[in-house]
Formats: structure tokens, sequence, C-alpha cells
């Protein structure tokens, strides 16, 4: 019984390390800005990450109420944080099916792949609709920085 409820409260305490990390680096988006580091990224790689531990429908809907949250906060479009949010707890489920919770490099692919796809897919979009060029090299320092916080992420922790 004594290791059941030792389960429980490690489980509320990553909750609440989660919680509390994605909303102090969602809240201070607004102050510290850096044009080599996405912090969209860097929540998409927490929640890819907690992927891992949680699966449950309480937690896509306070993702989807923090995708709104960073929308109204940065003057996005309303659902835009939240499907690139959501895109990336969905990519961690599949990877983690994949992938068995064996090897941490085929989740390592599985993010890298989501990263490009949703770069490209970006650049794609402010080229077609808005006519903006996205500095490539700036891009690329931004993917490999990601990834390899992922790769440090996922075979430390």
């Amino acid at each position: 019984m004594s290791n059941q409820a030792s389960i429980t409260n490690l489980n509320i305490f990553q909750n609440f390390i989660f919680h509390f990390l994605f909303l102090f680096i969602l809240s201070t988006q607004i102050v510290i800005t850096n044009y080599y580091l996405n912090t969209l990224y860097i929540l998409g790689l927490i929640i890819f990450i907690r992927a891992d531990f949680e699966y449950d429908w309480k937690l896509i809907l306070i993702i989807s109420f923090y995708g709104l949250y960073q929308d109204a906060l940065l003057g996005f479009q309303f659902g835009y944080s939240s499907l690139f949010f959501l895109f990336f707890l969905f990519l961690g489920q599949i990877s983690n099916l994949v992938s068995r919770i064996g090897s941490y490099l085929i989740n390592i692919y599985f993010f890298a792949f989501g990263v490009f796809l949703l770069a490209v897919l970006e650049g794609i979009y402010l080229y077609f609709v808005h006519n903006i060029f996205i500095d490539i090299y700036k891009l690329i320092i931004n993917i490999v920085f990601i990834i390899l916080l992922c790769f440090f992420l996922k075979k430390n922790f």
C-alpha cells in the first residue's frame, strides 16, 4: 500500500513540475525573445516528452487551453498554438507506440521529423500567403538546437 502511495505522490509531483515549467516558459515568452531559440518548439518538446508519462483527455483539454492562452498573450490566431501543442502530443504518442518505450532514438527521429515538417510548412505558408522569406540559417540552428536538447532530455530523463 505504501508503494502505491509513493507512486501517486510522484505522479502528482511530475504533474506539478510539468504544468509549472510549461506555464513559466509560456508566460516569459512575452519578455524574453531570441531569434535562435524558438520557445514554441521548446514547449512542443516538453509536451512530446510528457507524452511518455500520461495520456488523458484532461491533459488534451489543458494543453488546448494553454495554446489559447499563448495565442491571446502573443497575438497569434486562436487555435494556432493549440494545434501545434496537440501535434506534438499526438507525435509523442505515435512514437511511443512504435518504439514501445524501449528505444529513445526512435522517439528522437519522430521528434526531428515533426520539427522539420512544421518548420517547412510554416516557411511555405509565410512565403505564399505573406510573401515573407525565413532566414534558413537561423531556422537550421534552431532545429538542430531543439533536436540536441531532445536527445539530451530523452537520454538523461
